[in-house]
């Protein structure tokens, strides 16, 4: 993992960083509040925020 910040929120990955929901292999990493949160809004049938809408796309 060589970037150490959050593509979705900008914030630290952290030492256990999550894997996004948004790719079917999950191989982009998050930090685990970015993680936790798509968890919960695939939990109530949302769908993941977009790539185009995290801060370090954009």
């Amino acid at each position: 993992m060589p970037d150490t910040r959050c593509p979705r929120c900008g914030g630290p990955l952290g030492e256990r960083p999550a894997r996004s929901r948004l790719t079917a292999d999950r191989d982009v990493f998050i930090c685990t509040t970015c993680g936790t949160e798509e968890a919960v809004r695939q939990a109530h049938g949302q769908a993941p925020v977009p790539f185009g809408e995290w801060p370090l796309n954009t």
